[in-house]
C-alpha cells in the first residue's frame, strides 16, 4: 500500500503507464467532456500516479479519463500526485480501487475488474470489506457481474464500443446472447435506459421465446413492442379503477344535488334577463332532466299517487 503522498509535481504524460483496468470504466462521451473542460478550464480532477519502490517507471492509478484527454490533445506535461507502492498487483489494485470507490458515481463493471484483479493477487475479502466499508455480498455481486461477462463484449467495452454502464446490463443476460445483444444494441445506439429494460424483459420467466429472439436480434422494435404491451396494460388497469371505483351513497348523491341547486338558483336569480337567454337551451334541457328526477323522487315519496296519475295518463 502507499507509505507516502509526495507533493503535486509535473511530470512528462509519455512517461504514464495507463491503466487498462481503468480505462474499461470510461467511455468516449467522458474523454471528449473531460477535454473540453481541460481546454476552457484545465484539469479539474489530479491524477494520482505510483512510484513502484526501486523501479524509474509509473503506473496510473487514478485519473485515466484525464490522462487520456491530455494525451489527445497533445499535451507533454501534467501535474500529478506521486504515490509510493509496493511492487505487488494486490498493493496497486487495493490502492486504485480505493481511489476509485471515492467517487460520486464509480462504474460498477470497473470496481468489479479491480476487485477481481485485487482477489485473484491474494488480497483477503475481509481487508477489502474493512477497506472500502461495503458488505460481503456487495464485493461477490460486483466480481459476479465481471465473471458473467462475456469475453467478446469485454473487448467491446475496452475498445470503447460499448459504454461500460450499458455492458453491466448485458451482462444480466445469458452468456451464449450477450454478445449478438451487445452488438444490436450498439449498431442501433440504445441508450442504457432502454438497455435495462431489453435485459429485464427476456429475464422475465414470463417472457415468450419469440420476444426473446427478437431483442436479440432486433432490440429497437423489440423494445417498441414492450412499450405498447406497456401502455396497453396500464389503461386497462386505469379502466378498471373506473370500473371499481367506490360510488356515492344516496345521502352523498343527494347532499351534493341540493348544494348544486341552491348555486344554481343564487344565479339565475342575480342574472339580467340579457345574459340569461344565450342559456334557454341548457336551460330547457335541465328542466326535463329535473322533472326526470322530480318523478323518481315522488314515487319514493308518494308511491300510490304516481300509480294512479300513470293509470290516467296511459288511459287517455
Amino acid at each position: 500500500m502507499a507509505k507516502n503522498i509526495r507533493k503535486v509535481r509535473e511530470i512528462d504524460v509519455a512517461t504514464v503507464e495507463g491503466n487498462k483496468t481503468l480505462a474499461a470504466g470510461v467511455d468516449r462521451r467522458a474523454v471528449e467532456r473531460c477535454k473540453d473542460a481541460i481546454e476552457k478550464i484545465g484539469v479539474l480532477h489530479t491524477p494520482v500516479v505510483g512510484m513502484a519502490q526501486g523501479e524509474g517507471n509509473r503506473f496510473l492509478l487514478s485519473g485515466q479519463c484525464e490522462l487520456t484527454a491530455l494525451r489527445e490533445l497533445g499535451v507533454k506535461k501534467m501535474d500529478a500526485i506521486e504515490v509510493e507502492v509496493t511492487g505487488d498487483t494486490g498493493a496497486k489494485a487495493k490502492l486504485s480501487l480505493l481511489l476509485i470507490s471515492l467517487q460520486d458515481k464509480p462504474c460498477a463493471l470497473c470496481e468489479g475488474l479491480l476487485l477481481q484483479e485485487a482477489v485473484s493477487a491474494g488480497v483477503a475479502r475481509s481487508e477489502i470489506q474493512i477497506m472500502l466499508g461495503k458488505s460481503a455480498s456487495w464485493i461477490s455481486n460486483r466480481i459476479s457481474l465481471v465473471t458473467r461477462l462475456d469475453g467478446n463484449v469485454y473487448e467491446m467495452v475496452k475498445c470503447g464500443l460499448l459504454d461500460p454502464r450499458s455492458a453491466q446490463e448485458v451482462a444480466r443476460l445469458p452468456a451464449q446472447a450477450q454478445f449478438a445483444f451487445a452488438e444490436a444494441v450498439v449498431r442501433e445506439c440504445l441508450p442504457k435506459s432502454t438497455i435495462e429494460l431489453l435485459a429485464a424483459g427476456y429475464n422475465d420467466e414470463n417472457c415468450p421465446d419469440a420476444v426473446k429472439k427478437q431483442i436479440i436480434s432486433d432490440p429497437r422494435a423489440a423494445y417498441k413492442r414492450m412499450m405498447d404491451t406497456r401502455r396497453a396494460v396500464n389503461v386497462g388497469q386505469h379502466d378498471s379503477k373506473k370500473e371499481n371505483a367506490p360510488q356515492y351513497t344516496l345521502d352523498e348523491c343527494i347532499k351534493s344535488v341540493r348544494l348544486q341547486i341552491n348555486r344554481l338558483s343564487r344565479a339565475l336569480l342575480c342574472k339580467p334577463q340579457l345574459e340569461t337567454t344565450e342559456h334557454i337551451g341548457v336551460l330547457k334541457e335541465l328542466e326535463v332532466e329535473l322533472l326526470v328526477v322530480l318523478t323518481a323522487v315522488r314515487k319514493i315519496i308518494s308511491p300510490g299517487k304516481i300509480e294512479k296519475m300513470e293509470v290516467v295518463c296511459n288511459a287517455g
